[in-house]
């Protein structure tokens, strides 16, 4: 069948206008948890870098420095590659499973694994990891599931809203009400 040529009617407007409102609200909530979880990647870096330092005999000024900027170069990264992931694969996800109304974290906690192994092992992490290369996939993983931890409590209530709305339409139309 043909696409028509056909102007979209005013509930068909409608209807995309609501998918594109929930999927900009979507993409906020990915770059609210983005911000959370690069946050955490960050601390738990410095934290877990400067634990291996004073239990391997101690640490300089000089060690401390190099220890924050590596904790902010790998929080850096995880929000530049977790904002990319979220315009190229998770906001075409939300888009695909609104449309099948299926509403739980799963599939976007399964996606921000996925592309936080794929990216650890492309920058070389994953197949040597010893040393300080163990901390930060410890970070990076504690990382991922704070950033999908805090996009499902951000997106539960938009989920129970759509729901309501949904339902509320559903009534709304029903012939059972015509009588």
């Amino acid at each position: 069948m043909q696409p028509s040529n056909r102007p979209p009617t005013p509930a068909e407007a409608r209807e995309a206008v609501i998918e594109d409102i929930r999927a900009n609200v979507a993409f906020e909530n990915i770059a609210l948890a983005l911000i959370a979880g690069a946050g955490f990647c960050g601390a738990a870096s410095f934290i877990l870098q400067l634990g291996a330092a004073i239990f391997a005999g101690g640490v300089s000024f000089g060690g401390l420095m190099l220890i924050a900027v590596n904790a902010a170069v790998l929080s850096f990264l995880f929000f530049v590659v977790g904002f990319g992931a979220g315009a190229v694969i998770i906001t075409p996800l939300f888009r695909a499973l609104e449309k099948a109304k299926r509403r739980t974290l799963s599939p976007y906690a399964a996606a921000a694994l996925a592309v936080a192994a794929t990216s650890l092992i492309a920058a070389g992490v994953l197949p040597w990891g010893g040393g300080p290369s163990a901390l930060a996939i410890a970070a990076v993983l504690a990382a991922t599931a704070v950033t999908a931890a805090v996009f499902g409590a951000r997106m539960v209530p938009v989920w129970r809203a759509a729901e309501k709305e949904e339902a509320a339409a559903a009534f709304a139309i029903s012939p059972g009400r015509l009588q």
